[in-house]
């Protein structure tokens, strides 16, 4: 009884140390740790893990302030916070290994709602916490499959019924979904290749193709898939004459060009598929011959620029037919060039006697295919012969060979062993010399065809890694390194006498073309280098100097399979003919303005800055202030606006967005200008998407435009309208 009253006196004692300040907030503590726990809820999955942290926390306030129980409205408040602290406990105990299954439920319920993108999301999480969620990923499947997504689709339900053991009736949903997804794919097609949409027909078929070489259950007709494949091909390629006939017919060549190419490009893809071409020879015909009558017409040095361009066009256009059409017009150009384009002889001639240069031209007697595409070779090689991360045991390599070979001598095999250790580390002079001990043990005639077969396969594999750590070196820039790896391979074939090897030949072939074709990128880039250096001396009318860098530029020189631009390099000379026409437009500018005529001012000079722009003539170090800059300086809101709606009427729709920009500059935000933008955007796409030569300015506005968010309302109409205008008939 004493020792119950000591400490029954002492926890008083201890209670009483809380002043009333100190009760009140100990009072207001628990008011928030009840709170928090209040506002727990089973309908919000997603806070589990903030309601667990709360109870934890909660749990431990009880723990540590259960001292100051004494005190009956303290304890008034503590038996509130473990009564609903208990009721939390068992609530998260019940909910936490069922959260999946809430998120498949709420994914449910907003799918009904046609809420696709969120209910999306919480698929994508019920997942996370369980992977094997079949009825998850079948309705992940099913959102595949309304967007059109065969293979995701597909993909999903095979995973289902091979990894995640459903119950049969799950098994009978996933087969039922595929059946679905294919028929309703299927149909689909058939729809759109009757409505002549063969573009969007052929996409589905392709991935429809693709899923019939999986299809483990025979659920698809692959004749009629490939039937229909084959049908949209055709009506492609007949919309692309069609097109191309049409634009002939009114007179745009430029167009009718474009569509060429963009034919061309297709028949290369499809040429099996199709073998009546005859159609497509006939328009690439007209084109070629309006181009070569045209470049005939066209006199004069100020002409010999855009007549370059439409011969070039026509030769481009005539190696598409080939054959004798294609040596008619080669000759055709090669008069017009003789008599009416000025050529450079002085250029010609340092560009004749170039020495030409490569490693395939050093070492000839290795190249005997010049066909195949080295590239791709050199990736069947480096498979056969060189480990990776994602290829550890190459099987033509001497680790894998060696283990299939077995000789009498185990002394033998022990030296295959070791020779194995060295060339693993690229130690190829001691495997090498390891292979010579092994040799000298064979004592019989077995023996020494197997050490000689090991021999052959440690050549070879040194071939390959050396030849490709010189492919590397020529990536970094390290030419020496190269040349002396290369020249280190050569020996080593011709010290053991396996140049007529055809595994050598067809690595030493392959690599060296690939080697050259990394060189001629490299001349390439210091062509392009030097094009650089022409125009900074062209900035500084530093000519001379400009001459001997286009003078150097023109000795730059390949193997026979390099083909280097040096078109810039030659061009360099006509170009300065645009800073003179910018600048007498430029000076037209300044008179409309001494003339006060301010709306015409700003028109001429929109076209003096798209003159400007497109001819990028800030390559030539042209200094223009821009249209936004100019009226910005005069700091006139109504006044933008008022150009910027001339700029519209006029079509000028690059000025005008340049007009708008300087109300940016003057302090306004994006919103404020969100409809105009827009419509300046529609209205410029289609300008651009009519016109099969503009396609490059497309790209232009996209580079110039993307990453300032004050334009994203003229931006975002610009690129949904071009799509759309794209794909219209005109």
């Amino acid at each position: 009884m004493y020792l119950l009253f000591v400490v029954f006196v002492s926890l008083q004692g201890y209670s009483q140390t809380l002043s009333s300040s100190q009760k009140k907030e100990l009072i207001k503590q628990y008011d928030k740790q009840i709170k928090d726990l209040a506002e727990i809820s089973s309908d919000k999955v997603d806070l589990l893990p903030v309601y667990q942290y709360r109870v934890n926390k909660a749990n431990d306030f009880i723990n540590e302030k259960a001292v100051y129980n004494t005190d009956n409205e303290i304890y008034a408040k503590y038996l509130e916070l473990k009564t609903l602290l208990n009721h939390n406990k068992e609530l998260l105990e019940f909910l936490t290994p069922r959260s999946s299954e809430l998120y498949y439920v709420k994914a449910l319920n907003l799918i009904s709602q046609n809420k696709k993108s969120e209910g999306y999301s919480l698929l994508q999480k019920s997942i996370s916490l369980n992977p094997k969620n079949v009825m998850a990923h079948y309705e992940l499947a099913k959102l595949s499959s309304d967007s059109a997504q065969i293979i995701k689709t597909t993909q999903i339900l095979n995973d289902i019924l091979s990894k995640m053991n459903p119950t049969a009736e799950e098994k009978k949903l996933c087969a039922n979904m595929l059946v679905y997804t294919y028929d309703k794919n299927l149909l689909q097609s058939i729809a759109l290749i009757k409505e002549k949409k063969y573009a969007y027909a052929y996409d589905i078929l392709t991935q429809l193709d693709d899923f019939c070489k999986k299809d483990n259950m025979n659920i698809c007709q692959s004749a009629l898939v490939k039937k229909n494949i084959e049908a949209c091909q055709q009506g492609i390629y007949n919309d692309h004459i069609t097109i191309t006939k049409r634009a002939i017919k009114m007179g745009e060549m430029k167009i009718a060009s474009d569509f060429a190419e963009n034919t061309y490009d297709y028949l290369q893809r499809n040429r099996v598929e199709l073998n009546d071409t005859s159609s497509f020879d006939e328009i690439v015909t007209k084109v070629v011959d309006y181009y070569i009558a045209t470049a005939k017409t066209l006199q004069g040095a100020k002409n010999s620029e855009l007549r370059g361009d439409m011969l070039a066009k026509a030769r481009t256009l005539s190696e598409m037919v080939g054959g004798k059409f294609e040596e008619n017009t080669l000759r055709q150009i090669a008069l017009l060039q003789g008599t009416l384009i000025p050529s450079d002889t002085k250029l010609d001639s340092i560009e004749n006697n170039a020495k030409p240069e490569g490693y395939s031209l050093d070492y000839a007697d290795y190249i005997k295919d010049t066909v195949s595409n080295p590239e791709e070779e050199v990736t069947k090689i480096e498979k056969d012969y060189i480990s990776s991360s994602e290829n550890k045991n190459p099987k033509e390599s001497f680790a894998v060979q060696s283990t299939k070979v077995k000789t009498i001598d185990k002394a033998i095999d022990d030296k295959f062993f070791e020779t194995r250790t060295f060339m693993q580390v690229n130690n190829y002079e001691k495997a090498l010399e390891v292979l010579e001990k092994a040799n000298r043990l064979a004592k019989i005639e077995g023996d020494k065809k197997a050490v000689e077969q090991m021999y052959i396969r440690a050549i070879r594999e040194i071939t390959a890694k050396r030849m490709s750590n010189a492919e590397y070196a020529i990536f970094e820039g390290d030419i020496p390194k190269a040349d002396s790896l290369v020249a280190l391979t050569n020996d080593l074939i011709t010290e053991y006498k396996m140049e007529e090897d055809t595994a050598i030949q067809r690595i030493m072939n392959s690599y060296l073309r690939a080697i050259d074709n990394k060189v001629c990128s490299k001349k390439q880039d210091e062509i392009n280098v030097l094009v650089y250096d022409i125009l900074e001396c062209i900035r500084k009318n530093d000519f001379y100097t400009a001459e001997v860098y286009i003078d150097k530029a023109m000795e730059i020189k390949g193997n026979s399979e390099c083909r280097l631009d040096k078109q810039r390099v030659r061009s360099l000379k006509r170009q300065i003919e645009e800073p003179l026409q910018y600048v007498a437009m430029k000076e037209n500018c300044e008179q409309i303005l001494s003339d006060k005529d301010t709306i015409k001012y700003f028109l001429e000079y929109a076209k003096l800055e798209y003159y400007y722009n497109t001819h990028k003539l800030n390559e030539m170090s042209v200094i223009h202030t821009g249209l936004r800059e100019v009226l910005k300086e005069m700091n006139n809101d109504d006044l933008a606006i008022k150009i910027a709606e001339s700029l519209i009427k006029y079509q000028q729709y690059e000025g005008a967005i340049e007009a708008i920009g300087s109300l940016k500059l003057m302090g306004y935000k994006a919103k404020h200008t969100k409809k105009i933008q827009k419509r300046i955007g529609q209205l410029m796409s289609m300008q651009e998407a009519k016109r099969q030569d503009k396609i490059a300015q497309n790209y232009r506005m996209e580079d110039k435009y993307n990453n300032d968010k004050w334009f994203k309302y003229f931006l975002k109409s610009y690129k949904k309208n071009f799509i759309k205008y794209q794909r219209m008939k005109f």
